[in-house]
């Protein structure tokens, strides 16, 4: 059995209405066939719960259906043998949403990028920020080690271990002024060096 498209032009089909209307004028003899419009009938539920199930979405399928009844129509304006009418309904059903899918894939096609083309975003720093990162953090190390003992001393308790100006001067046995004084000191030698870090 050949299965024709519906003509573009044909609007005769184009409502549910329509097709009932066009398959009762396409009716014959009644006899041991049936009918289109029987047929409409008989395997209507059936198809659709195909169709929900084949494409996942009531609309698409509603319109696979319809477009399912407007070929049959077209192509069979007699009856239909009662044991092919179910396959030949669903076969022309499954036609129409291969042709649905293949031309969504054709229109979501142009759509896609190359990976090739795809710009890659990563969290991670560029080879060169870690590079100037770490050449910084050696600049700090060194110019760190560059200050006297003692500013050096409490510009590590300071910062490093986090102690307070009076825990370092007790610590150091220095007065809290001179404890002021000696990290004013590191601060200014170090964004001498290194730039304004801290």
């Amino acid at each position: 059995m050949r299965v024709l498209s519906p003509k573009a032009n044909d609007d005769r089909v184009s409502t549910p209405e329509s097709i009932i209307d066009a398959m009762t004028a396409a009716q014959g003899a009644q006899g041991d066939c049936l009918s289109i419009e029987q047929a409409f009938r008989r395997y209507h539920g059936g198809l659709m719960n195909f169709l929900h199930r084949r494409l996942r979405n009531e609309d698409d399928a509603e319109d696979v259906a319809q477009e399912t009844y407007a070929r049959l129509v077209q192509a069979y304006a007699g009856n239909l043998a009662p044991d092919t009418a179910s396959t030949l309904i669903f076969k022309i059903a499954d036609n129409v949403a291969n042709d649905l899918s293949r031309r969504r894939k054709s229109r979501h096609a142009a759509e896609h990028c190359p990976v090739e083309l795809v710009p890659l975003v990563s969290d991670e720093p560029c080879q060169e920020r870690r590079l100037e990162a770490q050449q910084q953090v050696e600049r700090l190390y060194a110019a760190i080690a560059g200050l006297p003992h003692r500013c050096q001393q409490v510009f590590l308790l300071n910062r490093v271990d986090r102690m307070t100006y009076p825990q370092i001067a007790r610590h150091c046995g220095i007065s809290v002024s001179m404890v002021e004084k000696h990290i004013t000191k590191a601060l200014a030698a170090l964004r001498e060096q290194v730039g304004d870090v801290f």
